[in-house]
């Protein structure tokens, strides 16, 4: 985006702050010996009985609102107490007058009743969670929050989103630059109790990225209580095959103008994963077991301050770091046998030590302008992301004859090196401009990526290390997207509403091999278009439909041409020249209350990529590297049923039934692949005494058998359970929670290469048991008297 068009957008903004001017209501308060009152709050109220706007009186009683034209209550009111209300109508700047009040004696008879948030709201763009509404979610991180939250799914250490292929976690909308573990890790980190909501975004709006056939969680955290610290320390064990441990501490200070916090985790600890596969050679069928060790120890760090520089005006920054050093031990063994009689030929095994060092930071810098009272803000970010990722791994593989005599000269040793940096920054700026007929949001966004890959292969198996630069690579990658994005929300009536948006992304991409001296180059330029509308009969239902068109561009490890070998027989690699998948998705939702949501999708993939398994029959060598053959059609309806039968039970069931068509543009694996798939899981929340602080919480899930793209699945299911009390006005939090507890989370899937039938049959050591204990403290600062009168009520309002 050049300087002229930002200078541009600017000169916009200006402009539309200009002729979308407010209307200032005034007035002075005073009380029954006709004294200024200072401290007293002035709140708006909407038709709706909602109030959006409130203020404090000064010295002198006086206060001034902003607001637009239109018919209001107005109320006087202090520690809950209402003085005064009344209804106006304006049309131009009005002087209320002044405003008596007995502030001791006379109490107005009326009362405002503000109800409770719903658990469950939904919204034309989004569901939304409110977490704090929440008994089961309380005491807990956000990964049980999200255990709690519709259409999403948390097992096994993972997080997905029912009926989608991938998902990004944001925190306050801003995009949390972790996956996989690291992601997890981050999570375990944010205690539930300061969540204040999640959001669901299933077909994201035009103000975010369009990238992934994905939704979008937006964990929105609690404001921080003003004047006050609260800090907390954790620590966990966990028993699996092997014992795994972590430390964890956090701090939350809030004084005046400045907000901090901070938090920090430290885990070690390891498990025993088993892989194992069958390829059906046509003269031999090859058996493979890998008994695996995997060792992990991280430490994450988070660290946040914000500045209110004004009343309209904040700054301020969030660090986030993830140091992690996982290993894995590898012992395959592989049985070559005789696919007629099933004898054992041959046996090779093969050892191997991966040894990784991940170090990522991520800065987040923001500065925040509340133009006025209605919600006007304009937002500026930016970003910056760093990973480097130092891998090697060491192997060596002999092979034996069936009476496992040693074959002479079979012995083959090498060691892998690669290394891989990242660096990623990018410039947001966004504007929200809700105008009397119509909200909108427009904004530009350019972001830059740059990646070196370097990988070094030396073979051993002489004894001594030789460089081999036939299976080594050096490349890098440069990525450069500019977007620029609008989108526009309607009241069409108190029951129907809509919203429209565009975004249009332009990315230039590099790729050259160092080693090759190999330059490619690709630059495109996309709409993604997005249209939502919903109908609200009553406060009981909600009808909506909407429709977004996706990219999903390939991760920075698909990317890599690293070439991780295994053994002699089989490796893995990137592809450099992997292309993006585009995908449209279409929505249709119903919700009941709390405790009904059904969904109806559909969605169409085209040009999309995974890792393919290449079986040579002639040498016997596996090779797994990405590539874009998939045309995906998939429609299914998923269902999401909430209910209460007692006082003390709470059930959660969710049902995913989907229809998946496939077709290959590549001949090395299935043409053509279809069939129905099948999700069903049910959670269950027992309260076990009165004061609610006793819970125990059982879940089951099952998956039948099915198709995933070209492949076949196996069915398999899972069974949990949970144990959590909450002790000393619940400052002291203990959880006990057993996963996978039959062992029965072990699926198959079965996919053919060059008419080759392999199938795949792993396990990751996830039935275990954990206990942790977490213990949260703090205290308010002592502050003048009138500072915080209006705090609680304030609070009321949704901000």
């Amino acid at each position: 985006m050049t300087k002229r068009h930002l200078l541009s957008l600017l000169l916009i903004i200006l402009f539309q702050n200009q002729v979308f001017s407010q209307i200032k209501i005034s007035g002075q308060i005073k009380n029954e010996k006709n004294n200024p009152v200072e401290f007293i709050e002035i709140q708006l109220q909407n038709k709706d009985s909602i109030i959006f706007k409130s203020e404090l009186t000064n010295a002198e009683g006086k206060f001034i609102l902003e607001t637009e034209k239109g018919e209001y209550s107005l109320l006087v009111r202090q520690l809950g107490v209402i003085y005064h209300k009344q209804k106006i109508n304006v049309n131009q700047d009005t002087y209320i007058g002044i405003i008596n009040i007995t502030e001791k004696e006379q109490q107005l008879q009326e009362v405002v009743i503000t109800s409770k948030k719903k658990l469950i709201e939904k919204k034309v763009d989004r569901l939304v969670f409110n977490v704090e509404n929440s008994i089961s979610a309380s005491g807990g991180d956000a990964i049980d929050a999200l255990k709690l939250t519709p259409r999403v799914k948390v097992q096994n250490e993972q997080i997905s989103m029912i009926g989608k292929s991938g998902m990004l976690v944001m925190i306050d909308d801003r995009i949390i630059q972790l996956s996989g573990d690291d992601l997890i890790n981050y999570l375990k980190t944010l205690k539930s109790d300061d969540i204040k909501s999640i959001e669901v975004i299933t077909n994201p709006p035009a103000k975010y990225n369009a990238e992934g056939n994905s939704g979008i969680l937006n964990i929105k955290l609690k404001k921080a209580k003003n004047d006050a610290w609260n800090a907390s320390v954790r620590t966990l064990y966990q028993q699996a095959s092997y014992p795994t441990g972590a430390l964890g501490t956090g701090y939350n200070l809030q004084k005046n103008k400045i907000s901090l916090t901070t938090n920090f985790t430290y885990s070690d600890g390891s498990n025993a994963p088993f892989e194992s596969s069958v390829i059906n050679y046509p003269n031999i069928t090859w058996k493979e077991e890998n008994k695996r060790r995997d060792f992990s120890k991280s430490l994450s760090g988070r660290i946040g301050l914000d500045y209110k520089i004004s009343q309209k005006i904040s700054t301020g920054f969030l660090f986030n770091i993830v140091k992690s050093n996982p290993k894995i031990n590898d012992n395959i063994n592989s049985l070559i046998l005789n696919s007629n009689t099933n004898v054992l030929d041959s046996l090779i095994k093969t050892k191997a030590n991966n040894i990784r060092e991940r170090l990522s930071n991520s800065l987040n810098y923001h500065l925040i302008y509340q133009i006025d009272s209605i919600g006007k803000k304009l937002t500026f970010d930016f970003d910056y992301f760093d990973y480097n990722l130092d891998s090697k791994r060491l192997f060596e593989t002999n092979s034996f004859l069936n009476d496992n005599t040693y074959i002479p000269n079979s012995f083959t040793s090498a060691n892998n090196i690669g290394i891989q940096k990242i660096n990623n920054y990018s410039f947001n700026l966004d504007m929200e401009h809700p105008t009397k007929w119509i909200n909108l949001n427009y904004g530009l966004k350019t972001s830059f990526i740059k990646t070196d890959n370097e990988f070094d292969f030396y073979n051993l198996s002489s004894g001594i290390s030789i460089f081999d630069p036939t299976q080594s690579n050096h490349f890098n990658y440069k990525e450069n997207t500019q977007s620029i994005y609008f989108s526009a929300q309607k009241e069409i009536s108190k029951k129907w509403d809509s919203k429209i948006g565009l975004r249009i992304e332009n990315t230039r991409i590099e790729g050259y091999s160092v080693t090759l001296s190999q330059l490619s180059k690709s630059n495109y330029t996309k709409l993604f278009p997005t249209a939502y509308i919903s109908y609200n009969p009553n406060e009981n239902n909600s009808f909506s439909i909407n429709y977004g068109r996706r990219i999903s561009r390939p991760n920075y490890n698909l990317l890599n041409p690293f070439k991780w070998i295994s053994s002699p027989y089989s490796y893995s690699e990137g592809n450099p020249f992997l292309q993006p998948a585009f995908a449209q998705n279409i929505e249709i939702e119903y919700t009941y209350k709390d405790n009904l949501i059904t969904s109806f999708y559909f969605s169409n993939l085209e040009d999309g990529f995974e890792q393919v398994t290449i079986v040579n029959p002639i040498t016997n060598i596996t090779q797994i590297t990405p590539k874009n053959f998939l045309i995906n059609k998939m429609f299914g309806v998923n269902q999401t049923i909430i209910l209460e039968p007692f006082k003390f039970l709470k059930t959660n069931f969710y049902t995913d039934i989907y229809y998946s068509s496939t077709k290959s543009t590549i001949p090395v694996t299935l043409n053509y692949l279809k069939g129905w798939n099948g999700e069903f899981s049910i959670s269950n929340d027992f309260i076990l005494n009165k004061n609610k602080t006793f819970l125990f919480n059982v879940s089951y899930s099952y998956t039948t058998k099915g198709v995933d793209n070209l492949d076949r699945n196996s069915q398999f299911s899972q069974l949990d359970a949970s144990l959590k009390l909450s002790l000393l006005n619940k400052k002291l939090i203990m959880s006990l929670y057993a996963n996978d507890i039959l062992s029965s989370s072990r699926v198959t899937y079965t996919s053919f290469s060059n008419d080759i039938k392999t199938s795949y049959r792993n396990y990751y050591d996830n039935r275990y048991f954990r206990f942790s204990v977490a213990y949260n403290f703090g205290k308010k600062f002592s502050t003048n008297e009138n500072s915080n009168k209006n705090e609680d009520e304030y609070n009321r309002v949704d901000k």
